[in-house]
């Protein structure tokens, strides 16, 4: 058996190293684009541009190490079918299930690798690429991001989702009692800002505003069309850059969750990170079920129809995941349901396959 054991693994290897150089070099592709165009608008300096692509690798990881997996196992056992040395293994007494067993082992250690680097490693260097970009483009309205809860403001919290230069779209806007909790919730669809000394001066349009009473004495309420909002920006914070959720280690995010549910501000962009963060890292172990499941089925010699359908998997996973992702922010499902609902499909396909491949013989 260990033997065997070594000759299937020494075959899902050479595919998954290859797999992973390919993935990685595509992926890394489109932030070269970016840096050099930093380096033609901007006037960075090549050291400059290469700490800024040594910061973007790492995050790459949550995505090519799945699918790196996913092609290696379904390569690998796809040849070992078509060859029939699959047949040959059951011969000498190694069944289909001691295979699987060696590829699910393989993918719960690759899964807690990943599930450490998403933790430890990959926020931090993520937040240092976010810091150093700003710091190169020396931009005036840089400490506006969107996707951020920003809190470098006296008794605020602000929140965009979308940002071109000067105009805002969807702006949530927190303001905070001496308590720390919010006591008003300014919902604006679109906005442009200017910053003058130490203010932060905004023009909100379509404006729902709503005073928070957690008493209930009191419920105030208003629709405007127009409306002029200036906000004073903590000096001392004003220089640092705000992390995003995906900057955040996993024990930030839940402090975060924490104390924007004790202030009654929505976390719901951090409990989709944190579940997001564990279901990329555990999505090799439902690639691994799922490449494994559809060799059996497929039983294709071509190594390049066994790539394109190693290809369609992997996009129709992440189709899943962008739905998942969508529904979300449509609020019509909660941040772990919309998270998960990719690997459990992928899950659940995978195990059909390799039930309905164990019952047809």
């Amino acid at each position: 058996m260990k033997i065997i054991r070594n000759y299937i693994l020494k075959d899902f290897f050479s595919v998954f190293i290859f797999s992973f150089l390919i993935l990685s070099s595509v992926l890394l592709m489109g932030k070269l684009i970016d840096v050099s165009d930093m380096i033609v608008r901007k006037g960075i300096n090549i050291g400059d541009a290469f700490k800024l692509l040594s910061f973007a690798f790492p995050p790459l990881l949550r995505y090519t190490l799945p699918l790196s997996f996913f092609m290696g196992v379904l390569l690998s056992m796809g040849r070992l079918i078509a060859d029939n040395e699959i047949i040959a293994m059951r011969v000498a007494g190694v069944s289909t299930f001691k295979i699987l067993h060696i590829f699910i082992l393989i993918g719960v250690i690759f899964a807690l690798l990943l599930f450490i680097l998403n933790d430890k490693v990959i926020p931090g260097l993520t937040y240092r690429y976010h810091s150093v970009k700003k710091i190169l483009m020396k931009n005036i309205s840089a400490f506006i991001e969107p996707g951020v809860f920003l809190e470098h403001f006296e008794n605020h919290v602000i929140y965009v989702s979308d940002k071109q230069e000067n105009k805002l779209k969807n702006v949530i806007i927190y303001m905070l009692g001496e308590d720390k909790k919010a006591t008003t919730m300014i919902v604006a669809k679109q906005g442009e800002f200017i910053v003058e000394g130490d203010i932060l001066k905004m023009k909100l349009e379509d404006v729902y505003y709503h005073d928070i009473d957690p008493a209930g004495k009191r419920d105030v309420r208003g629709n405007f069309k127009i409306f002029f909002k200036n906000i004073p920006i903590e000096k001392e914070k004003e220089a640092r850059v705000e992390k995003k959720p995906s900057d955040m280690e996993m024990k930030e995010l839940l402090a975060k969750i924490n104390q924007f549910k004790q202030r009654g501000i929505d976390a719901r962009d951090f409990v989709t990170e944190l579940n997001e963060r564990i279901n990329l890292s555990f999505s090799i172990f439902a690639f691994s079920i799922l490449g494994f499941g559809v060799s059996l089925i497929v039983r294709h010699r071509e190594k390049s129809i066994n790539f394109g359908i190693a290809c369609l998997g992997a996009l129709t996973y992440y189709l899943l995941y962008i739905l998942g992702k969508a529904l979300i922010e449509r609020q019509i499902v909660g941040p772990i349901v919309g998270t998960w609902l990719s690997n459990v499909i992928v899950l659940l396909l995978g195990s059909f396959l390799i039930y309905k491949h164990a019952n047809s013989r």
